[in-house]
């Protein structure tokens, strides 16, 4: 699997080169919003259809999918354990709201086989440009727990709340299916994959992740990890 000549492929070259300069000129500014969300589009649509469903790809997304099932659990039992402890502690005397989010790294990942100037802009304006409006609850559903309500209510554990509800469950749209069979795909896979514009050469490389936990606390922001 060639991924710098796949990245050289003209049409996706002259797409991301137009999203750099777009994304550097008008980066937090709403005029070009839309414009540089179509590029995205466009970007991932054509590196989807140069998807190499090889054997070393098998291998790259199964160790993606489980660094982020693995990041995403943690995200979980970390919230849940500050949930319980707010609950005990306060009960419904006070109000507070918890919310848990996870997001792919800040930083382009190292490893990655392209480390041009241009890729690691497309990369800033995927993961912090705001292009996606979903995007700003991170991989998946943010997890959100108040005094009243609880999201563990909804999610009875990880595996639940990862749309794992079955042994079967395989989060494989939009990928060769006989390829992807059995991989059991998590659902924030599939979220990246399918609406946040991240193409399977963005992912596969992603070993760092973000987990923004917060407490608002008699709307007063009490505690943020």
């Amino acid at each position: 699997m060639d991924v710098v000549k796949i990245f050289e492929e003209p049409r996706v070259a002259l797409v991301e080169k137009e999203i750099a300069l777009l994304h550097e000129r008008y980066c937090g500014r709403d005029e070009q919003e839309n414009v540089i969300q179509y590029l995205l589009n466009i970007r991932h649509s054509l590196l989807r259809e140069l998807n190499e469903y090889d054997e070393e790809m098998q291998t790259l997304l199964v160790s993606f999918n489980n660094r982020l099932q693995s990041a995403a659990t943690t995200l979980y039992d970390k919230v849940k354990a500050l949930a319980d402890e707010y609950a005990d502690r306060y009960g419904s005397s006070y109000e507070y709201e918890i919310n848990g989010k996870l997001f792919l790294g800040f930083n382009y990942p190292e490893k990655h086989p392209v480390q041009t100037e241009r890729a690691k802009s497309v990369w800033e304006a995927l993961t912090q440009g705001g292009y996606y409006p979903l995007y700003s609850d991170g991989c998946t559903w943010g997890l959100r727990i108040t005094f009243q309500k609880s999201d563990f209510d909804a999610y009875k554990d990880a595996s639940h709340w990862l749309g794992l509800d079955t042994d079967t469950e395989n989060w494989n749209e939009g990928l060769d299916r006989k390829w992807s069979e059995g991989m059991h795909l998590v659902y924030p896979f599939h979220n990246l994959y399918d609406h946040l514009g991240f193409s399977l050469y963005d992912l596969i490389y992603v070993e760092d992740f973000n987990m923004e936990v917060s407490v608002n606390f008699d709307n007063n922001i009490h505690l943020q990890l």
